[in-house]
């Protein structure tokens, strides 16, 4: 029986860049949770983005945001895995050099760029609903920052993550977040390591998860999950790393998907909710 569920929320649970969420999931989700299911949204976002989405609920959820590099439960913050000074340094510098990208960067509560380009500062104030602020130097920022994440407007996502790996090896994580978005975390941050803590500290098994996503960030994820689900619009290597792949994300498929979960664990459940 499911007891765990976690989905990524761009391109998985609305399109991607928005905050156009079906509202009836939230009365889904809600049953699931009456019913003895723990709901985590898993995002690459950071977290006040996701409380633009689910913010009414935020004492009843458990939120992973920025690729695992935050954890809270009921709005209380689990865990907070922010750069040291000389690495975030290291980081930026080189990623400044990448040609054709946006930078921003994430601390628990609010996002940072010093590249104060209109469009993309407008696009994440007001698609992503984040708290950004445009400063003249990330590395001045005193806050800590949990991930530094580029956009990059002329190449695949994949093209710019693969010489950073090169260059930045086991020193941090690096994970696609989207078409375009490359996101860097400290070492060992993914969300599937983020759910392993859950599932850990709930006492729930592999067997007992579900999880759902489209991006390359979401693969440790759906590793940890005996039912994986990709959907349509999917990256490939996403596809063939889940179980199960739905349909598209603007054909509603993961919610489908979650009112047949709570169809089965309902009628698991021996109180009959």
């Amino acid at each position: 029986m499911i007891k765990l569920i976690a989905s990524d929320l761009d391109g998985t649970l609305l399109p991607e860049g928005t905050a156009d969420i079906d509202p009836k999931i939230f009365e889904v989700i809600r049953r699931l949770q009456h019913a003895g299911v723990t709901f985590v949204v898993a995002s690459g976002r950071n977290y006040e983005s996701v409380m633009s989405v689910f913010g009414h609920m935020e004492k009843e959820l458990t939120v992973i945001s920025d690729n695992g590099g935050y954890l809270a439960k009921g709005g209380t913050e689990v865990y907070c895995h922010s750069f040291p000074k000389d690495l975030l340094d290291e980081v930026v510098t080189l990623v400044r050099n990448v040609p054709d990208v946006w930078i921003m960067a994430s601390a628990a509560r609010g996002v940072y760029t010093d590249r104060n380009d209109p469009k993309y500062v407008k696009w994440i104030r007001e698609g992503y609903k984040m708290d950004m602020k445009v400063v003249d130097d990330l590395l001045a920022v005193e806050e800590p920052l949990i991930k530094v994440a580029l956009y990059t407007y002329a190449q695949d996502a994949a093209e710019v993550a693969e010489p950073l790996r090169r260059q930045l090896g086991e020193r941090v994580s690096i994970a696609l977040a989207g078409e375009r978005w490359v996101d860097i975390m400290m070492p060992g941050i993914s969300k599937g390591a983020a759910l392993t803590r859950i599932q850990q500290t709930l006492g729930i098994t592999r067997e007992e998860t579900a999880a759902f996503g489209d991006n390359g960030n979401d693969i440790p994820m759906l590793r940890q999950a005996a039912e994986s689900f990709a959907v349509a619009n999917a990256r490939e290597e996403v596809k063939g790393a889940a179980k199960h792949v739905l349909g598209d994300v603007s054909q509603g498929a993961v919610l489908e998907k979650l009112e047949e979960l709570l169809l089965e664990v309902t009628a698991q459940s021996p109180y009959g909710f």
